[in-house]
């Protein structure tokens, strides 16, 4: 697949990702591989258990329903996007509410995917892990 397949791929996962608002978690099979490798900076600490390393689709989903059982999407904005050969970063602002304390939490965030026959392979997400840890308390 091309750089700029790719993009359009990032582009649309992530916009029916916001316009379903994270209630479609299972939207994400037909984005990735079976074997996805998914990393989070929140490496599962500081009360952030969801964010932690993930293998495969199946673990993909369980990150997901974890974080979505925790946190509403409010909204998720690709603002930019920069590409070179498989590999496409995201640019984003994510804003979610926490389900427990009412708080809303606004970051940036930054995607980093590497693409295997048009598909998500590799997915590291960079974004303000303080802010989010402070919203569930």
């Amino acid at each position: 697949m091309s750089t700029q397949s790719n993009v359009e791929t990032m582009r649309k996962a992530f916009t029916e990702w916001n316009d379903c608002k994270a209630s479609d978690i299972r939207m994400w099979k037909k984005y990735t591989t079976t074997d996805l490798r998914l990393r989070s900076l929140g490496q599962g600490q500081n009360r952030l258990d969801f964010s932690r390393a993930r293998d495969g689709q199946t673990q993909m989903l369980e990150y997901l329903a974890e974080l979505t059982t925790a946190f509403e999407m409010q909204h998720w904005t690709l603002k930019d996007t920069i590409a070179q050969d498989d590999r496409v970063v995201g640019i984003d602002v994510c804003a979610w509410r926490h389900r427990g304390t009412g708080k809303t939490v606004e970051t940036p965030i930054v995607i980093i995917c590497r693409f295997h026959d048009g598909r998500i392979c590799e997915y590291d997400e960079f974004y303000d892990t303080a802010a989010v840890s402070a919203a569930m308390t």
